[in-house]
């Protein structure tokens, strides 16, 4: 059976020009291939009648148009007048959606307007889908064989509809093609080195598996998926590359699945009934934010000293001074006496300290912009190390957070 061709055109000015970042089209690539479809393209256009028709034409080779985007009630959203010149008819008054528009402003308590009446007035050879989350309705056209949806641009209202009512028709139409992934998460190797490191076993990869190496600060995710008619060979076939893959790389894997470091982190020491207390210096305070945002942090962190200032270290942490003026506060000694300081501090069982020059200013030939060092103590030990993250401040310490995380995660797995 022919694969279905889903094609996505997103409208609006103020997706081109930045304003609004277009999550659209990312959340509907997503949630079409687990639903086992395809997202061929995504076009991006501003309200203009010429960039609207011009995308029309172009998707015409498809069998599925998805757009979202320009159908409120203000004077830019030129979208129905668009669509009624290139499927050659004109708009009329639908009382379905007038009523619904009519029902929502009354359920939130708002007087309603004129020019939101204008919103029940639709191309009169279109399919009408209600809009239970907004004002701005669905639309459903064919030209030549090609569906067209229609959905509002605001979010929460494209996501609502898209699930509740074209989905199951999109799965009823077209065939799909079951679709699985596995996501491994690495840190500690850049992307190029990886994929030298795993070439072999990715160029002998079956043709209906795909590999994407999806970096960021300091981690690069591997994301392996494949579409296959036999779920089960589909399913079978994933296991069977993903051990040997884990058997290429161990050392660089702290996840199996979509997760950041910090939550691997946090099972960790919930696993060993383990804490840690973090001494910020140019992280300022970045890990203790990202392990409060898992709930029930406090069974394993017990508090952060961001200790910025010098005199700050010597007072809080009991970094001798001498050792400041004499090594620098960018130092293995430092950075050790603060991971020891805040443990004893907080009596936890693990002390986790940051110092470092983020940047853009302050760097040295002996201590560059971006240099970083990271110190994780227990009861038996302290290991440090010195990194460079570049020049960018929040590059810097983003990368320096997923560090610190993973010289505590190998610590904890000894």
């Amino acid at each position: 059976m022919k694969e279905i061709i889903i094609k996505n055109i997103s409208i609006g000015d103020e997706l081109l020009i930045g304003q609004v970042i277009n999550t659209n089209a990312a959340w509907l690539g997503e949630h079409l291939s687990e639903s086992g479809f395809q997202l061929d393209s995504s076009l991006t256009i501003g309200d203009s009648e010429k960039a609207i028709l011009d995308a029309f034409n172009a998707c015409m080779d498809a069998d599925l148009v998805l757009v979202t985007g320009g159908l409120g009630p203000t004077a830019d959203d030129i979208t129905k007048p668009t669509v009624c010149k290139f499927f050659d008819t004109e708009l009329e008054f639908f009382q379905e959606a007038y009523d619904n528009v009519v029902a929502l402003f009354k359920r939130r308590g708002f007087q309603m307007s004129e020019r939101n009446r204008g919103q029940a007035m639709l191309p009169k050879a279109c399919e009408y889908i209600p809009n239970t989350y907004g004002t701005a309705p669905c639309m459903w056209l064919e030209k030549n064989g090609v569906a067209f949806a229609f959905m509002p641009g605001v979010p929460f209202e494209m996501k609502g509809i898209f699930t509740d009512e074209l989905l199951p028709r999109i799965k009823q139409r077209f065939h799909a093609v079951p679709y699985e992934k596995r996501v491994i998460m690495t840190t500690g190797i850049g992307e190029s080195f990886l994929a030298d490191r795993i070439k072999d076993w990715e160029d002998a990869l079956p043709g209906f598996l795909s590999l994407a190496y999806l970096p960021q600060h300091g981690m690069v995710r591997l994301r392996l998926s494949g579409r296959h008619e036999d779920t089960q060979l589909l399913h079978a076939t994933l296991d069977d590359q993903i051990d040997k893959l884990t058997r290429l790389i161990p050392k660089y894997i702290f996840a199996m699945q979509d997760q950041p470091i910090e939550r691997t982190v946090f099972d960790l020491l919930i696993n060993k009934e383990k804490t840690f207390a973090l001494a910020e210096s140019c992280t300022g305070g970045n890990i203790a934010h990202v392990i409060t945002l898992i709930p029930g942090s406090s069974k394993v962190f017990k508090g952060a000293a961001v200790t910025y200032a010098n005199a700050t270290k010597t007072k809080v942490l009991g970094v001798p001074s001498e050792m400041i003026e004499k090594q620098g506060v960018v130092s293995q000694d430092v950075v050790e006496s603060m991971a020891k300081g805040v443990r004893n501090l907080m009596d936890a069982d693990y002390g986790v300290a940051t110092t470092g020059i983020a940047g853009p200013s302050g760097g040295t030939d002996e201590n560059p912009i971006g240099t970083v060092w990271i110190g994780v103590a227990s009861a038996s030990n302290v290991v440090s190390k010195c990194f460079n993250f570049g020049k960018d401040r929040e590059n810097v310490i983003n990368r320096a957070t997923i560090a610190a995380y993973e010289m505590l995660r190998q610590e904890l797995i000894g």
